[in-house]
């Protein structure tokens, strides 16, 4: 990682930690939440309480002869954040279940390929044994993963060059810690012992190894510190109808490079503009979500600041390509095995005017694209119809 992605990652986490427990800090609110947590320890009655949201989304642009010019455009979007939580005596099960998928289509005809756009599915189930204090004890599950095939570019999605495939990675965290419940809006899991291992099913992706895997590995196994704050609340800032949720998960490897921390950052608010039904929220609204990742094993295919341009993987100094002529790792298009997620498609058919010229040396192949760590962030702006319950 680069020395100002370091310190702009140490300033997020200080600032949104600072900023969240701030808003938890009501003293008020900290102290009915402790009476009634007592009366729940000494009856035997059950407590239930959910809290979900749905969304879903579509925009569409079409454009026909249009003298500005333009792309045309086609989204669809959709999520579901879903809270359970059960509470009986010393009992306390808490279930988060958050699905997303988006697919978007861009062209200046009719030969845009479906690509998309984001692919969530994120389970969590934590079990505490309550105590008379703040601190619980827990054991906590958490699985993230996705539906299906991830492609960089439509080049990529032409040649089925995908990056990502269901199950493909799968990471499943299992811990044994604290649970510190202040309020019913923030809850925070510290498990100092926690193993976390990254599964890819899929033998293709596996060969080549990704996703902090050696080339041929199918699973991958970690031990160390599980750090995760969750904060939740339907009015934040007095503000009726505006939902905020920011969940932050940390996870250090006591024994692989501990100095490096995994960051999974997800930030949703949400507005309502109006309810369809009575005393439901559901309705127009507009939501915002962030997601902030920063795993140090899982190596980017790394491009130019446009976004299109592949940063190329180049030899040592003074060796080039027989093939190409320059210092670029180059595979002929007929070989399979040059066909994986960091390979990025190149041709070279025409001359200077444009005009295909043969005899010039034609080639068609691929070379390697240059891999390495990178915060990644994406920044969601959603105008739709959602449900609250």
């Amino acid at each position: 990682m680069m020395q100002f992605e370091l310190k702009n990652l140490v300033f997020f986490i200080s600032f949104n930690l600072f900023f969240i427990v701030s808003l938890a800090q009501n003293s008020q609110e900290n102290i009915d939440y402790m009476e009634q947590k007592e009366i729940e320890l000494t009856n035997d009655s059950s407590y239930w309480d959910n809290h979900s949201v749905f969304y879903f989304g579509f925009n569409r642009l079409r454009l026909y002869n249009w003298a500005a010019g333009g792309m045309n455009y086609s989204e669809v979007h959709g999520l579901a954040n879903l809270r359970f939580d059960y509470r009986h005596n010393k009992f306390h099960w808490n279930n988060f279940i958050n699905v997303q998928f988006g697919v978007i289509k861009s062209s200046y005809g009719n030969d845009g390929l479906w690509l998309k756009n984001d692919d969530v599915i994120e389970l969590r189930s934590k079990f505490s044994r309550r105590t008379n204090h703040l601190w619980d004890y827990s054991f906590l599950i958490d699985v993230r993963t996705q539906f299906t095939y991830g492609y960089y570019t439509e080049i990529d999605r032409a040649n089925n060059n995908y990056m990502d495939n269901f199950l493909s990675p799968i990471y499943p965290i299992a811990g044994l810690g604290l649970d510190y419940h202040a309020s019913n809006h923030l809850t925070v899991d510290v498990s100092p012992f926690t193993v976390k291992s990254t599964i890819v099913k899929d033998d293709s992706l596996s060969k080549i190894g990704v996703f902090g895997l050696q080339p041929g590995e199918n699973f991958r196994t970690e031990a160390g510190l599980y750090f995760n704050l969750l904060y939740t609340h339907d009015s934040i800032f007095n503000i009726k109808n505006l939902h905020f949720m920011s969940d932050i998960t940390l996870f250090g490897n006591y024994l692989e490079s501990p100095g490096n921390i995994d960051l999974v950052a997800e930030f949703i608010t949400s507005y309502h503009f109006n309810n369809f039904f009575k005393n439901k929220e559901s309705g127009f609204s507009l939501t915002f979500q962030g997601w902030l990742i920063y795993d140090h094993d899982v190596k980017i295919p790394l491009y130019n600041k446009n976004g299109i341009d592949p940063v190329y993987l180049t030899r040592p100094e003074g060796q080039l390509d027989p093939v190409t002529g320059d210092n670029h790792y180059f595979f002929d298009y007929t070989d399979a095995n040059a066909l994986n997620y960091n390979i990025g498609y190149v041709q070279n058919d025409i001359n200077s005017d444009g005009y295909i010229t043969p005899s010039e040396g034609d080639y068609q192949g691929y070379k390697i694209i240059k891999t390495g760590a990178a915060l990644q962030f994406m920044e969601y702006w959603m105008l739709g119809i959602s449900f609250t319950f």
